[in-house]
């Protein structure tokens, strides 16, 4: 493919974009979940080294303190051998096993200016794909080829239009004024990847930084909007409850039953009174106890979370859903323990780059209508990088419709030319 330097941001998209649309489908052949993404990784960082960028990998991305829910070591080798088998570079795949997946990747230009942070997640979700020929993937013959994993969150699709963007600044390198730095997240859907980068330091340097998603509240191709709302603050936990097993008819009351106070908890978590100042939400997803017949339960384990449109507000959820827990522990007789998995917290969007956004999104023909803002009504792993930056770097958050055929409506394509736009040749990228 040639190389398209000195050309705007629309046309080199259109020559790579047919490029950007097998990455897509590369991708979505070979998802694989949280703090698995070993193909993922070694796919996006052969091509950056390639194109010229600085790429860093395996511990130099991913503080090992912060890997919270990292799969056993037999899953992680497996997903290992099964990048491999898949057509993983190993000198790229090499450095992320163990699970520390994910790729920073910087360019710098030959002119002076700020660095560019743009943030990309990787993961896939813990889901079957329908093999059923009226979907797309299926009909087209790029369908998950992992059984249990699937990308039906788009971040497939984020990647690709990640790689289009960086392909466009590589082959623009003269012109670059500053830096572009790329971090490509993993475990987005577990919501602690992006503590993991921040822990080594991957966001002090920046002075702007780009997040996006696809598809969720628009939904007709060619609707841009960059004032996203609403975003949740989130919590999780792993809770376990220990208690003392017996045998259930000879010595009842010997025991110290850890499903009963899993189950009074979970009753319970569900009654906390809402708040009166937004929005709150609370849900157990697993629950787990017992052993067999007549055995009284010595351990019970679920895993739940809270939210809150403001982090006020979530940190009210939990801390009235400690109340619940031990007020069940006691009841009981248990011990129990409260492990954090995961925390998103609430951010915005910087007035600034929204207003630079949307004044270049009136300039391109895919776009058809900027929407004024939207809500977010859920939690996303991009808002700790704005939050536990010091220097709080200005944040844009983007969407757009994700269309299941990008390669026939131009999704792709509209997504990632309002990215090459916004980031690169207006004068928020400048030293003005």
């Amino acid at each position: 493919m040639p190389r398209t330097t000195g050309t705007s941001p629309k046309d080199s998209i259109a020559v790579h974009y047919p490029e950007a649309v097998e990455w897509r489908r590369a991708l979505h052949r070979c998802p694989q979940p949280s703090w698995l993404e070993f193909f993922a990784t070694a796919f996006v960082a052969e091509k950056l080294a390639a194109w010229g960028y600085d790429v860093r990998l395996g511990r130099d991305v991913i503080a090992e303190d912060k890997q919270l829910l990292l799969p056993d070591a037999a899953t992680l080798q497996s997903e290992y051998d099964r990048a491999l088998k898949a057509g993983a570079n190993p000198a790229f795949l090499a450095p992320a096993r163990g699970g520390f997946t994910g790729v920073v990747a910087v360019l710098r230009g030959e002119l002076p200016g700020p660095t560019v942070g743009f943030r990309f997640d990787i993961d896939s979700n813990e889901v079957a794909e329908t093999q059923d020929q009226t979907h797309h993937p299926a009909r087209q013959g790029f369908i998950s080829q992992n059984p249990g994993y699937a990308h039906m969150c788009g971040h497939d699709i984020h990647t690709a239009t990640g790689l289009l963007l960086a392909r466009h600044f590589a082959d623009n390198r003269k012109t670059l004024k500053g830096a572009v730095k790329f971090l490509f997240q993993p475990n987005e859907e577990n919501l602690s990847g992006a503590a993991a980068m921040i822990e080594k330091g991957h966001v002090d340097d920046l002075d702007y930084l780009v997040g996006g998603h696809v598809g969720l509240a628009l939904k007709e191709t060619g609707l841009v909007c960059f004032n996203i709302h609403s975003f949740m603050a989130l919590s999780r936990f792993e809770v376990a409850f220990t208690g003392r097993p017996t045998h259930a008819a000879a010595s009842p009351e010997q025991g110290r039953n850890a499903m009963l106070g899993a189950c009074s908890a979970v009753t319970n978590l569900y009654a906390i009174a809402r708040h009166s100042q937004g929005a709150t939400r609370i849900n157990v997803g697993t629950l787990e106890a017992g052993s067999t017949w007549n055995v009284i339960p010595d351990k019970a384990n679920f895993r739940m979370e809270t939210r809150g449109v403001t982090n006020e507000l979530n940190e009210y959820m939990v801390g009235k859903a400690r109340e619940v827990i031990e007020g069940a522990a006691r009841m009981y007789g248990l011990s129990v323990e409260m492990k954090p998995a995961a925390q998103a917290l609430v951010t915005e969007s910087s007035p600034e780059l929204i207003a630079v956004a949307e004044r270049v999104a009136k300039t391109l023909p895919s776009v058809r209508q900027i929407v004024p803002d939207a809500p977010f009504n859920a939690s996303e792993d991009v808002c700790p990088v704005r939050n536990t930056d010091p220097r709080r770097a200005p944040q844009l958050h983007l969407r757009c419709r994700r269309d299941r055929d990008p390669q026939r409506r131009g999704v792709l394509r509209r997504l990632a030319e309002r990215d090459c736009r916004v980031g690169f040749g207006v004068p928020v990228f400048s030293v003005n």
